[in-house]
């Protein structure tokens, strides 16, 4: 076979690779967003106790 008739099929198997789930950056947000709303409440209770 020629190069010709095998470059299709090399198109189809990089076509064919699938990405992993991104759940690493799925935590990451997760965290960011825990850590973000753990700073907001802190604050706010610590203004609320100041009255």
């Amino acid at each position: 076979m020629s190069e010709a008739q095998l470059g299709p099929q090399k198109e189809k198997q990089r076509v064919e690779k699938k990405l992993p789930p991104p759940v690493g950056t799925l935590f990451v947000l997760i965290l960011y967003l825990a850590v973000l709303a753990g700073m907001w409440l802190f604050m706010y209770f610590e203004m609320v106790q100041r009255r």
